[in-house]
């Protein structure tokens, strides 16, 4: 199992889009996620079920910890779980202590692995302080969301200090890739930050996919659901999520372990 934290210094660059989108793409792909709401706006929670502002999660597995098992809200697609972030009033105190946070997340990522789950996806406030920074500290991976506009050239290199400095304090995380998102195809500015930012970096370092700003990801909120289940026939842009999903088993190297589960018979053995 493996756990995967996006993140980001600057709120509204579409983490929950991204979030519930590549949950769902990696799902299909046959991978059990469990999508967890640790921001306590709670936007997976209230984009995907009515009941979010009632119904216990992270924030209360955090304050007293417990069975996992309580709090996971199944979907129509087995192999697609969520846990809320949780009541209003739990994400409001955040009552528990910094040095409880990294025993929680142990605890947390243990219940999944014991319920079979290959990826935990967990969606982050923004800023990387408090309990996004124990999240992402909890993971082996972080995907680093950044809006095509001016303020990222500046902050992407600050988020990866930071990101340095927590794996020189002892956390294993590891960035898999630094995604543009929100990019309007139709404004100069926009495209410009996205070249600049894919020439400032390691090709390696990018994602080659980017989310493009559609009306159709307003809508998919909107219902409830992910953009590929917003029409009969999925739209073209649900497939750049499964290309976002593709490329990640490639960079976190899920693509390996299913090559050796599924492995393949010699045709003369």
């Amino acid at each position: 199992m493996i756990a995967i934290a996006t993140a980001s210094q600057k709120g509204g660059v579409g983490k929950t889009t991204l979030c519930i989108n590549l949950a769902y793409s990696l799902a299909k792909r046959g991978w059990r996620v469990l999508l967890v709401d640790t921001d306590p706006q709670g936007g997976v929670g209230l984009s995907l079920t009515k009941s979010a502002k009632t119904r216990e999660g992270f924030h209360e597995f955090l304050s007293r910890g417990g069975d996992l098992g309580k709090i996971v809200v199944p979907t129509r697609l087995p192999e697609l779980e969520i846990v809320t972030s949780g009541r209003q009033e739990t994400c409001a105190r955040e009552d528990w202590s910094a040095h409880e946070m990294p025993a929680r997340m142990a605890d947390l990522l243990r219940g999944a692995e014991l319920r079979g789950v290959d990826i935990v996806l967990m969606d982050t406030a923004a800023g990387m302080n408090g309990t996004t920074e124990a999240v992402v500290k909890a993971c082996d991976f972080v995907v680093l969301p950044q809006q095509a506009e001016p303020l990222a050239i500046r902050s992407v290199p600050h988020l990866l200090e930071t990101l340095a400095r927590y794996r020189s304090e002892g956390a294993g995380v590891r960035v898999a890739g630094i995604l543009l998102t929100m990019v309007m195809n139709e404004q100069e500015m926009s495209l410009k930050v996205a070249r600049e930012l894919r020439e400032m970096l390691p090709a390696n370092l990018m994602f080659q996919q980017s989310i493009p700003r559609l009306p159709s990801f307003l809508e998919a909120s909107a219902l409830g659901v992910p953009v590929a289940l917003t029409k009969r026939n999925p739209p073209p842009e649900a497939l750049i999520f499964d290309q976002i999903a593709a490329d990640l088993e490639q960079r976190t190297g899920l693509s390996k372990e299913r090559e050796k589960e599924q492995g393949h018979a010699s045709l003369l053995d």
